[in-house]
C-alpha cells in the first residue's frame, strides 16, 4: 500500500498512574502484548510498510520494538522528541526530521485499540482529494472528544472540540485516526509545543478545506482510564477485536505461553497465561483474566476480570477481582483487591483490602494495615 504511517507515541499517560510511572502508554500489555506491538501487527496486516514512532517520554523503554517491527516486514524509523510538543509540535518535529516523503500519512495516537481499514481512508482521502481524512468512531457522550458534522458526501461541515450535548447532535467523534496530505504539516510552527486538533484543525474547517470523515463501524477504545484498559484487555480477550494474546491458543479463547504449570486448575475462558505461570492447586480462574510472564497464584487464590503484568506474586486466599498489578508486585495472603490498582514492585502484606484504591510503585504495605477506601 503506497501510504505511510506515524505513530505518536510520547505521552506521559497520567490518568493510568501508577501503572505509567516508568512504563510509556503504548507499552501497557493488552493480552500479555504491548499495544504498540498490536499495532505495529495491524499496520503489517494491512500492507502498510513504512512506520514511524514518534516518542518522547521514556523513549528508551522501546528498545527491542524496531526489531520487532523488521520481523513484521515494517522498515521503522524512531524520531524522539526533545520535549513535549503537542500532537502538531510532534508531526511538525518528524516532518523536519525527514521521516515522511510526500505519499499520503496515516497518523495513529499510541494509546487507542482500534481496527482501522487503512485501504478504505486511502481511497476516500485519495477520490476527494482531501488534505485530511478522519476515521471516525461514535460515542454516546461525545462531551470529552473532538466532534465532526459530515455532509452527505462526508465533507466536514462543523469540528467541535469537547461541546456541550446541546451544541450538536452528531455523535461521530475523532478516533485519533487520520490520513493527511504531508504538505499540512507546513503550516504547523517548528520546534513549539502545538495541537493539531486545538488550532490548525478548527481554522481548516471554518475555511472550508477539503477535509472529510470515514465511519466504518470498526472498533475502538481509548484505553486512558483504568476500566477502559481492563475492557480492551476483556475484548481482546472475547475476539471482539482482531488482536491477539500472546502465547498458543489451546483454546477457544485461551492462550499460554511456554512451560505454564497448572495442573488440576480449571481456567475458565476468556484468559490469557504468559510464558514460566505457575497456578498452584486449588488456585481459581474465573474468566476476562490476564497473567504475565513469570507469575504465580497460591492455592485458594481466586482471579477474575484482572489483568496481571509479569513477575506478580498472588499469596493463598487472595481475591483479586476488576483490578490491575503491575510488574514485580507482591500480593499476600488473604489480601483482597477490589477495582484497585497495585503499582509496580509494591508489596501489599497479608490480610489488606484495597477496594476502589490505588498503591504506588514500590510501596511496602504492612500486614493488616486494611487500607480500604
Amino acid at each position: 500500500m503506497d501510504v505511510q504511517a506515524v505513530i505518536l507515541a510520547g505521552g506521559k499517560g497520567t490518568r493510568l498512574r501508577p501503572i505509567t510511572v516508568d512504563l510509556p502508554k503504548p507499552l501497557v500489555p493488552i493480552g500479555n502484548r504491548p499495544l504498540i506491538s498490536h499495532q505495529l501487527a495491524h499496520l503489517a496486516a494491512h500492507g502498510v510498510r513504512d512506520v514511524t514512532l514518534a516518542l518522547g517520554y521514556n523513549a528508551e523503554r522501546f528498545q527491542g520494538v524496531e526489531a520487532e517491527a523488521t520481523e513484521l516486514g515494517l522498515n521503522v524509523r524512531i524520531i524522539v522528541e526533545p520535549a513535549p510538543l503537542g500532537t502538531g509540535g510532534a508531526l511538525r518535529w518528524c516532518a523536519d526530521e525527514d521521516a515522511f516523503d510526500d505519499r499520503p500519512l496515516l497518523w495513529l495516537n499510541g494509546d487507542v485499540v482500534a481496527t482501522p481499514d487503512p485501504a478504505a481512508l486511502l481511497e476516500l482521502h485519495t477520490s476527494r482529494g482531501a488534505l485530511v481524512t478522519f476515521w471516525l468512531t461514535s460515542a454516546r457522550d461525545v462531551t470529552q472528544f473532538g466532534v465532526l458534522e459530515l455532509a452527505s458526501d462526508g465533507f466536514v461541515e462543523r469540528f467541535l472540540e469537547k461541546p456541550a450535548p446541546e451544541e450538536t447532535t452528531s455523535h461521530l467523534v475523532n478516533a485519533g485516526i487520520l490520513m493527511l496530505d504531508p504538505k499540512v504539516l507546513s503550516r504547523i510552527p517548528p520546534d513549539t509545543f502545538f495541537s493539531f486538533e486545538q488550532e490548525l484543525l478548527p481554522v481548516m474547517v471554518k475555511e472550508r478545506e477539503p477535509l472529510f470523515g470515514l465511519f466504518d463501524g470498526g472498533y475502538w477504545l481509548d484505553i486512558g482510564r483504568p476500566s477502559y484498559y481492563l475492557e480492551a484487555n476483556r475484548h481482546v480477550l472475547e475476539g471482539r477485536v482482531d488482536w491477539w494474546p500472546a502465547g498458543e491458543r489451546v483454546g477457544e479463547y485461551l492462550w499460554e505461553g511456554a512451560r505454564v504449570t497448572r495442573e488440576d486448575v480449571a481456567v475458565i475462558q476468556p484468559a490469557a497465561l504468559g510464558g514460566d505461570v505457575i497456578l498452584e492447586a486449588g488456585a481459581q480462574l474465573f474468566g476476562r483474566t490476564v497473567l504475565g510472564s513469570n507469575s504465580s497464584v497460591a492455592e485458594g487464590a481466586q482471579l477474575e476480570d484482572c489483568v496481571l503484568f509479569d513477575g506478580v506474586t498472588i499469596g493463598r486466599g487472595a481475591e483479586i477481582v476488576n483490578s490491575i498489578v503491575c510488574a514485580g508486585a507482591r500480593i499476600g495472603n488473604g489480601v483482597a483487591l477490589h477495582n484497585a490498582i497495585v503499582g509496580a514492585r509494591a508489596q501489599v502484606g497479608d490480610g489488606n483490602e484495597l477496594r476502589g484504591a490505588r498503591l504506588w510503585n514500590d510501596v511496602d504495605l504492612p500486614a493488616r494495615t486494611l487500607f480500604v477506601e
